[in-house]
């Protein structure tokens, strides 16, 4: 094995060692010091790494920069930084914290009437494709569906420490949810559409290939046009939703919109009005609170990422 092999394999059992001790010192010390301790630290690389920043304060600036003052575009930067590092405190908590069994103590079910019509479409086999983005806890998403007693296949990307992918699995299949990787999607989501399942995924990608031209958030971009095909073609319900933080391990789950068969099957192109009507509900989830929306990926596509990082401040301005 080459030196460099070797180093990669102790970086990653040193890394999940790490995580292993975080969940104990999590366990100890509770949420609100969890969440507190996590938040400092994240704030603290955020300030450290001027990339990370301009690229964070750039899409928002892009996006809300007509909306809010400049001070709040940092602010809401920043903070949604520190909501991407809670995800892993989220993974963390949730390992000891969320089962079936206490999944409505911290609000990690779908709330109701969304609840009972969801498990009435299910018993009844009508197939749902639920879109969210990476918004708030969105790694918890498939164990809030399984907790809440909802058969869902979600798709999901493997991570590249197969330790903490397998860890990360665990938690997020607790409840009964199918995981799906991403390489096998185009396959196994037509297979339980077809049986009248529910599939979800994360839908806010840009899709600079095949994608629908769109704007979302008022910047144009190119939605997946595979959600809109996939309802018109199996006349699946199409259930826009996020899941918000409230506090230390307290979320809340948000419907936006539900999109149902005779919504578009008197549209001239019923794939791109499922395609834009979702897009709609997740701007209105994300217009919320946007300080949980992940700025620090590329939503945009590359053109957006390369002028901001051009009109991007000196570093250190404006921290």
């Amino acid at each position: 094995m080459s030196a460099r092999a070797l180093w990669v394999r102790w970086v990653l059992r040193a890394s999940e060692w790490q995580r292993s001790v975080l969940v104990a010192a999590f366990a100890l010390l509770g949420p609100e010091w969890a969440y507190a301790l996590s938040g400092l630290l994240a704030r603290g690389l955020y300030y450290l790494l001027p990339g990370l920043r301009a690229l964070c304060e750039g899409q928002c600036r892009a996006a809300l920069g007509k909306r809010l003052p400049e001070a709040a575009v940092r602010r809401i930067a920043a903070a949604s930084w520190v909501h991407r590092v809670w995800n892993l405190t989220d993974l963390l908590l949730a390992e000891r914290r969320l089962y079936p069994r206490t999944a409505a103590r911290c609000g990690a079910v779908v709330p109701e009437p969304h609840l009972g019509e969801l498990r009435a479409a299910q018993a009844r086999g009508q197939p749902a494709i639920l879109v969210s983005a990476y918004y708030g806890p969105y790694d918890l998403l498939p164990a809030i569906l399984g907790c809440s007693g909802l058969r869902t296949s979600a798709v999901y990307e493997p991570h590249a420490n197969p330790a903490f992918d397998a860890r990360r699995q665990r938690i997020r299949g607790r409840g009964g949810c199918e995981l799906v990787p991403l390489a096998r999607a185009l396959t196994r989501l037509p297979e339980v559409l077809a049986g009248g399942g529910t599939v979800a995924l994360v839908a806010d990608h840009v899709d600079e290939r095949r994608g629908v031209p769109i704007t979302f958030l008022g910047l144009p971009t190119t939605a997946f046009r595979s959600v809109g095909l996939l309802a018109w073609r199996y006349d699946a319900d199409v259930v826009v939703a996020g899941v918000r933080r409230l506090g230390p391990f307290r979320f809340e789950i948000e419907v936006a919109d539900i999109i149902r068969a005779p919504d578009w099957r008197a549209e001239a192109d019923p794939v791109r009005y499922i395609v834009e009507r979702y897009v709609r509900g997740l701007e209105r989830i994300v217009l919320k609170d946007p300080a949980q929306y992940l700025w620090a990926y590329p939503r945009w596509g590359r053109t957006l990422v390369q002028h901001v990082m051009r009109a991007a401040p000196p570093s250190g301005e404006g921290a």
